[in-house]
């Protein structure tokens, strides 16, 4: 089968492209014949308020990528969807994550579907967004509406799906899930050098690790772990990702708490090469998000052996189980985190936990997630 690939993949960078090439990848070993639309540019500056929008990490991967598509410069999408009809795919797989991007895929599936038989299909990670936006829900309607299968990755999204597209085909809904991902640990050896590469003290370490944004909880942590600092001065806490925006809140918020000691703060993206290192180091990664769908950095904390102290918010609570592979505490509250990271340290048998994440995690197979995308075109 051919499969048309389009959204955001690499050199472009974030969660979204590393989902995409992941995807691409299982297909392909599928012997499905794959070509990438991805895009020219992402965001205008206005509406990406990090660094930089490109990946400058070593990337192996080489399959036929056009980068045409800018969706907010509708110059670009005449040229963009003729270079997909000329590849005549029998299937159209697209992303969808924020209304940004849905006047762009209403126009590539109108013209799909006008010149060619392909079926289109969305993944689709979030339905109710982090961030506001103008007529969120009705642009999100008008370009789902005209796919011919909604696939989920979570219980959370299917249920938001089913919500906002009532007329929608039900059986054309699929329920899916978040994979795992496919990664190497470090050895003790290389734990070791770690520490010196990214010039962290070894010490019993709790580790928030991703794209900084409001709705991440950040300030909530760093306020939590300022109770866990009173009570004991053998644990720190790393960070290890990009502010979106200013991070004068953080560094204010580490300074006031007196933390700075306790508090290493790494704001830049990650390169791939590195994030091995970071939950190398680390005893758990702490999630104190405010809301959510679902987290690939869950999915990347339990594929790397670690458990993981998260909110009870969207599909957070499907990935984590209290007692088994992490411990879930309610959003926006600080006393409860810190006395999840403190007995966690304390009274959890830790080794138990590692113990059942390394047997549960096949259940997120990337084998299986292809098993459920494919399945209707068997």
């Amino acid at each position: 089968m051919k499969i048309a690939f389009i959204g955001p993949a690499f050199p472009l960078r974030g969660g979204i492209a590393e989902f995409m090439m992941n995807t691409i990848n299982k297909a392909a070993k599928r012997d499905h014949d794959i070509k990438i639309f991805s895009f020219l540019k992402q965001y205008p500056r206005l509406l990406f308020p990090g660094k930089n929008q490109f990946n400058e990490s070593k990337h192996q991967d080489n399959y036929p990528t056009k980068r045409t598509f800018v969706p907010y410069n509708p110059f670009t999408w005449k040229k963009g969807i003729n270079e997909v009809l000329e590849y005549e795919p029998d299937l159209v797989v697209i992303k969808y994550w924020i209304p940004f991007f849905a006047p762009l895929y209403t126009y590539i599936i109108n013209k799909i579907h006008s010149k060619s038989k392909a079926k289109v299909m969305y993944i689709i990670h979030n339905i109710h967004f982090h961030e506001r936006w103008p007529f969120g829900k009705i642009l999100s309607q008008t370009a789902l509406k005209r796919a011919d299968y909604l696939l989920s990755l979570s219980e959370s999204v299917y249920q938001s799906i089913l919500d906002i597209m009532p007329a929608f085909p039900k059986q054309n809904i699929i329920k899916a899930f978040h994979p795992n991902y496919e990664v190497t640990a470090l050895n003790e050896q290389e734990k070791h050098n770690a520490y010196f590469d990214l010039k962290i003290s070894p010490k019993k370490t709790i580790l928030f690790f991703g794209y900084i944004k409001p709705y991440k909880g950040l300030d909530v942590l760093i306020r939590a772990f300022k109770e866990v600092n009173e009570q004991t001065k053998d644990i720190q806490l790393v960070i290890a990702g990009e502010v979106y925006g200013s991070d004068q809140h953080y560094t204010k918020l580490i300074k006031e708490n007196n933390l700075e000691e306790f508090v290493v703060f790494h704001n830049f993206f990650v390169k791939d090469e590195d994030i091995p290192k970071y939950f190398a180091i680390a005893d758990v990664v702490v999630q104190p998000y405010r809301s959510a769908t679902q987290s690939g950095v869950s999915l990347l904390a339990l594929s790397y052996g670690k458990p993981v102290i998260s909110t009870k918010t969207g599909a957070l609570d499907e990935i984590i189980i209290p007692n088994k592979n992490g411990i879930l505490v309610a959003p926006e509250d600080e006393d409860a985190l810190s006395r999840a990271i403190i007995d966690f340290f304390n009274k959890y048998d830790r080794e138990s936990m590692v113990q059942f994440i390394q047997y549960a995690i096949e259940n997120y197979s990337w084998d299986s997630f292809i098993d459920i995308m494919l399945k209707p075109f068997k």
